[in-house]
C-alpha cells in the first residue's frame, strides 16, 4: 500500500526499522525509520532515516533523543520501540516524554524484563516454564546463563561450557534450566486486559561461534497440536492481565518431549515476527498495534495466511558488499536488509536477510536453507548466482 500524501506518519526505532517500517505502510501510514543500518530498502519504504546507532551494536541516547525533537515539530503521531531497547527503561521513559510511545511503557518493560518478578508471575498465574533463577546453581551441567537485558540469543551461554572471565551479576542475568524441544514464538495483540494470538511461529536458532542459541529468523505460521495452542492462548491472555499489556507483543516457548508447552520469555514489543504475520489482521498490523496501544483490540480475521519465512545471513568472513552485488541484491524479491554500497562487515556480522514462501514450512526452510547458501557464496565471490525463479516462492516446493 502507497500511503496517502495525507496520511499520519509514524516513527519505528530499532536495531533495524525495516520490517516495522514495511508494516507501518501496509497499514497506511507514512514511516519514519530510526535504526544502526540505514539499509537500502529501508530508506525507500521511509520518506526519512535517521541514524541512532551508537559505539557496536547499541542505540545511542542522545541521537534517539534529538531524532525524537525533530520529530515532535514535525506533527509525528508517535513512535513505536522494537528491538534493542530491552536494556533501556531509562531512555523509554525519557523518550516518552518527548514523543508519545505507541505500546508498553517503561515501567512495564522493566517489570517484564526483571527476572524475578517475571519468573514469580508465570508461577503464580500457573503458567509452565522451566526452573529459574537469579542465583548462581550449584551444579553448572544443564543450566543456562541468560540476559532478560539482551535480544537476539547473543546472550545465551551454556553455563558448563562458558570461557572468560568471572558472571558480574547485572539486573537482567539469571540462570534456566535448559530444555530439551522444538523453539517457536507467538505474535499476540493486548489491550491492558485481554489478548489474541496472532500467528505461531518456528523459530531458526543454531550456534554462531562460541555462542550455542543465535536468533537466526522464523517460519510460519505453523499449526501445534491443539492442546499446545490453547496453553499458547492460555499464556498470553493471563499475561495481559496480569501486566495489562498493550499492542504487539511475543512470546518465546518451547514444546518439549512429551508434548508440553513452556514459556522462556515475554517480548513486550512488536516482534521479527511481525514480517510474517504482516497481513494477519484487517487494516494492517501497525494500525491494529496503534489500536490495542489505545484499548481497542482488533482481531484476526477467519482467512489462512500463506507460510513464510526469513533468516538473517551472517557473514563468514570479513568484506564489503560492493555496488555490483548490492545493486544484484536489491533485484531479488527474495532478499531484504540491503546494505549500503561499500559498506564493510566483519566476521559474524548481520548482512542481509532471506525470504520464502511455500506451501509448507518445511518447504520454506529449505528454500531458506538454498538461499542463505547463494547469498553466502556472493558475500565471498562478489556474483549471486541465480537460484530458481526470482520470487518468494521461488525454489520453495
Amino acid at each position: 500500500m502507497i500511503p496517502r500524501t495525507d496520511a499520519p506518519t509514524i516513527a519505528l526505532a530499532a536495531y533495524s526499522a525495516r520490517s516495522l517500517a514495511a508494516c507501518a505502510r501496509a497499514s497506511g501510514f507514512r514511516a519514519i525509520a530510526l535504526d544502526l543500518f540505514g539499509d537500502q530498502d529501508t530508506l525507500a519504504l521511509a520518506d526519512a532515516w535517521y541514524a541512532i546507532g551508537g559505539d557496536g551494536l547499541a542505540i545511542d541516547a542522545d541521537r534517539l533523543l534529538a531524532a525524537l525533537h525533530r520529530l515532535r515539530a514535525r506533527g509525528v503521531l508517535g513512535w513505536v520501540a522494537g528491538s534493542g531497547f530491552e536494556a533501556h527503561g531509562e531512555l523509554l521513559q525519557a523518550a516518552s516524554a518527548v514523543l508519545p510511545l505507541i505500546g508498553n511503557g517503561a515501567e512495564l518493560v522493566r517489570r517484564v524484563r526483571t527476572p524475578a518478578t517475571f519468573f514469580a508471575v508465570l508461577a503464580e498465574l500457573g503458567i509452565a516454564h522451566p526452573p529459574s533463577q537469579t542465583a548462581p546453581p550449584a551444579r553448572l551441567s544443564g543450566w543456562l546463563l541468560k540476559d532478560a537485558h539482551a535480544c537476539g540469543g547473543w546472550h545465551i551461554e551454556r553455563l558448563a561450557q562458558r570461557v572468560g572471565a568471572p558472571v558480574r551479576p547485572g539486573p537482567g542475568l539469571h540462570y534456566q534450566r535448559e530444555l530439551r524441544g522444538e523453539a517457536y514464538s507467538a505474535l499476540f495483540l493486548a489491550d491492558g486486559r485481554e489478548a489474541c494470538v496472532l500467528g505461531i511461529a518456528r523459530q531458526i536458532v543454531r550456534a554462531l561461534g562460541r555462542r550455542p542459541f543465535v536468533y537466526r529468523g522464523g517460519v510460519g505460521p505453523v499449526a501445534l497440536p491443539q492442546s499446545v495452542e490453547q496453553a499458547v492462548q492460555r499464556a498470553v491472555s493471563l499475561l495481559a492481565g496480569a501486566f495489562a499489556l498493550r499492542g504487539l507483543n511475543g512470546i518465546d516457548f518451547i514444546v518439549d518431549g512429551e508434548g508440553g508447552m513452556q514459556v522462556l520469555e515475554l517480548n513486550p514489543r512488536p516482534t521479527a515476527a511481525v514480517s510474517l504475520f504482516h497481513d494477519a489482521v484487517e487494516g494492517g498490523l501497525l494500525r491494529a498495534h496503534v489500536e490495542a496501544s489505545a484499548g481497542r483490540l482488533v482481531r484476526p480475521g477467519a482467512r489462512g495466511l500463506p507460510v513464510r519465512g526469513f533468516e538473517t545471513v551472517f557473514a563468514r568472513q570479513p568484506g564489503r558488499v560492493g555496488a555490483a552485488l548490492g545493486r544484484a541484491l536489491l533485484d531479488r524479491a527474495w532478499v531484504c536488509d540491503v546494505p549500503p554500497a561499500g559498506r564493510r562487515h566483519a566476521r559474524g556480522d548481520p548482512v542481509c536477510t532471506v525470504l520464502a514462501q511455500g506451501p509448507s514450512a518445511e518447504a520454506v526452510l529449505r528454500a531458506l536453507d538454498s538461499r542463505r547458501c547463494a547469498l553466502l557464496e556472493a558475500l565471498d565471490t562478489g556474483v549471486l548466482r541465480t537460484i530458481g525463479a526470482d520470487t518468494l516462492e521461488g525454489d520453495a516446493r
